[in-house]
């Protein structure tokens, strides 16, 4: 029996968290292997022993049609489906005799019901499939499955929310179903439900995992409440020893920030409407506990009732740091380690995300712009391979628009700068690894998406959205609305999307499309046309970094450059958001303006990474000010440039996928940095600005 072939088994709807058990027996077993899925999230459990150390599997995706499709944002395309099932080896965990197969089932993002503030995203009721195959030592092989007397009942959880929090009655014994010969008479038999209507593939990627622990320091008891600071912002959750009475609970809520008074500040985690939280019921003796299908993003917690925290676990998709950056300079030090926590955290499910608090969504405009630097620092490739497949998903399978959440989960950004993803994922690919296949597996949709591109243009520019849908443009720019247009904006991503396609076809050694030249041509006149003033030489005024874009593009005069490194060198702040921050910094590393791209980088400003230091931040905000998200890794785009300018690492004009390297580093007075990436084993290591080691 294939894992196609295995029936789907459901509880009770109104159970948060049902587990599901049955016992089976073999001779003499040499060789158990399962195929697994749980939606939305299991942990699966045999004589007791949870097998593996794999959290929140299987990966999100866009696992079927919804029940709803009532949505603030109204899209209404014809998207793709696919699931992952986990194959997992048993062979350590059944023993002769006696066995039992315990599975605990978790909302995930499949019964995600409570949060509603881009639509109703919900799936379905959870349920599950298997097929578990045992060869004995006498070769024989049998075959355990889903449809197979297997029992459900409702579990210590009472309520999970990826959202919200996750409850927990500790007075429920969830130890002992877990082992042979437990009296499950009182449980019911397993509904049978129809499969998914979706593609079903092995999950060839990393779970997340826990990673590592922290110990709190205790900042405030005042007799009802426990108030704790991690040091640092991170995604996972508290462990928490709850030595109460039997009957009394233990709350525990989170937040990025806490105000003067020892009170936490919920404001930039989704506000008091959105507080993360957890409760346990104590049991009859002390028990540690934890959510189970539940990461929050914070930095302090509180607690109140008959508990404390013993440590807080971080989580995320496991993904290796690769990569390592050190210079004299404190602010480019701790961009570096700022950028590198605030992408861990934000990696869940194998989907690159905005924030892991508020929305935890697929941005594909915050996972567009992040993958290049993303893909220097990290082993992350096995990452980015699912989420493109996630992106293409999302694809309208007629009209080629590009969702801007991937799995697709509402939300706003814009046609260019969030569906642009379809080209700039693969291409940043295959720079990084060199494998032309991802070109080929994408092209097509690239293309259909340049023709959406052009279903949404008038006089050559990407004026429109969907209907009812909105464009952010440059988001996120110091002030808002910025003064930069958004046509500018995603006129500049479909003129970059042909270049791209262009290219691609040439890599590819397939015939450029002469139709594509031609709207390229088009387009570029119509961008010069509307934004570009020959008198001075700028875009739009070169206001929110405009001449960046236009010089990135290959378009203007030489002034405009000029004009560019002008500006910022006498202004040396950012005035730039989502976009522009990443462009304006590498166009003038690339152009020779390494001073000035520096100083952006490092000075102390109202707009700058230095302030967001100064304030005490550990991982990256998304705006300038502080006043939304405290964990989005959208502006560390520009950290790419710590290794491709500082140390020079990059590769050689001509080459591909990183064959060839050469150190060319911008020499910045009085600088030193040190650093390497690491490429299939080989550690690529620069060290520039020796002179000023010590200084």
């Amino acid at each position: 029996m294939t894992f196609e072939q295995a029936e789907w088994r459901q509880a009770l709807p109104e159970l948060e968290a049902p587990a599901f058990r049955r016992d089976f027996y073999v001779s003499c077993p040499m060789k158990a292997v399962i195929d697994i899925c749980g939606l939305g999230f299991f942990e699966l459990y045999i004589n007791g022993e949870k097998v593996t150390d794999d959290r929140f599997v299987p990966g999100w995706t866009n696992y079927e049609p919804r029940l709803n499709r009532r949505m603030i944002y109204p899209i209404h395309d014809s998207m793709s489906c696919r699931t992952y099932y986990m194959k997992y080896d048993l062979s350590a965990y059944v023993k002769p005799g006696g066995n039992c197969i315990y599975i605990l089932l978790g909302n995930g993002w499949y019964n995600q019901h409570e949060r509603n503030a881009e639509g109703d995203f919900a799936y379905g009721i959870p349920k599950l499939a298997f097929v578990m195959s045992i060869t004995e030592k006498n070769g024989k092989v049998t075959t355990f499955h889903s449809g197979e007397s297997l029992k459900c009942s409702g579990s210590g959880i009472t309520h999970t929310n990826i959202y919200f929090g996750e409850d927990r009655d500790l007075r429920v014994d969830m130890m002992s179903p877990k082992f042979a010969g437990f009296d499950d008479s009182e449980w019911m038999e397993a509904s049978r439900v129809p499969a998914p209507e979706t593609v079903f593939y092995e999950q060839d990627f990393p779970p997340d995992r826990v990673i590592r622990s922290i110990s709190p320091a205790l900042v405030l008891d005042d007799g009802t409440r426990k108030v704790y600071d991690l040091k640092e912002n991170i995604t996972g959750y508290a462990v928490v020893n709850c030595d109460g009475r039997s009957g009394e609970e233990v709350t525990v809520t989170y937040s990025e920030e806490i105000t003067d008074d020892g009170r936490l500040d919920y404001e930039s985690a989704g506000g008091k409407e959105q507080i993360q939280t957890d409760r346990y019921i104590c049991g009859n003796t002390a028990e540690c506990a934890h959510p189970v299908f539940v990461w929050h993003g914070f930095r302090y917690m509180e607690i109140t009732g008959p508990g404390s925290c013993v440590r807080a676990d971080v989580l995320h998709t496991d993904v290796k740091v690769t990569a390592d950056f050190h210079s004299s300079s404190p602010e480019l030090n701790w961009l570096f380690e700022t950028y590198v926590r605030t992408q861990l955290g934000n990696y869940h499910g194998c989907v690159p995300s905005d924030c892991p608090h508020r929305e935890r969504l697929g941005y594909t405009g915050d996972g567009q712009l992040t993958a290049d630097t993303a893909m220097y620092i990290f082993d992350c490739r096995k990452l980015y391979e699912k989420w493109m497949r996630d992106i293409a998903d999302c694809q309208d399978i007629a009209g080629g628009h590009v969702q801007h959440t991937a799995p697709f989960y509402g939300g706003g950004g814009g046609p260019g700068g969030w569906g642009g993803a379809v080209f700039v994922v693969p291409m940043t690919m295959y720079r990084h690894y060199g494998d032309k296949k991802i070109l080929e597996t994408y092209l097509p949709n690239i293309l259909k998406w340049l023709d959406y591109m052009e279903s949404r243009c008038e006089n050559g520019l990407v004026v429109r959205e969907e209907k009812g849908g909105w464009c952010l443009g440059e988001w996120c720019a110091p002030e808002f609305p910025p003064k930069i247009p958004n046509e500018f904006i995603n006129t500049y991503f479909y003129i970059k999307g042909m270049k791209t396609a262009l290219e691609i076809c040439d890599i590819l050694k397939v015939p450029r499309n002469p139709e594509l030249e031609k709207r390229l041509e088009i387009t570029e006149n119509a961008f010069v046309s509307a934004f570009f003033d020959d008198g001075t030489g700028s875009f739009c005024g070169g206001v929110n970094g405009a001449d960046a874009f236009g010089v990135d593009l290959g378009l203007g005069l030489p002034r405009t450059l000029k004009n560019l490194a002008k500006k910022y060198g006498a202004t040396g702040t950012l005035d730039t958001g989502i976009f522009g921050t990443d462009v304006v910094i590498d166009v003038l590393f690339r152009f020779g303006y390494g001073e000035t791209a520096f100083k952006l980088l490092t000075n102390l400003t109202d707009s700058s990474f230095a302030r967001m230091k100064q304030a005490g931040a550990t991982t990256l905000w998304e705006t300038w000010d502080g006043k939304r998200s405290h964990n989005h890794p959208m502006f560390g785009a520009a950290v790419k440039t710590l290794f491709t300018y500082i140390l020079g690492i990059r590769q050689e004009e001509g080459s591909a996928g990183f064959k060839k390297y050469v150190i060319k580093p911008v020499k910045i007075p009085g600088l030193y940095a040190e650093g390497h990436i690491t490429v299939g084993g080989e550690v690529i290591h620069s060290c520039v600005g020796e002179e000023y080691r010590n200084a």
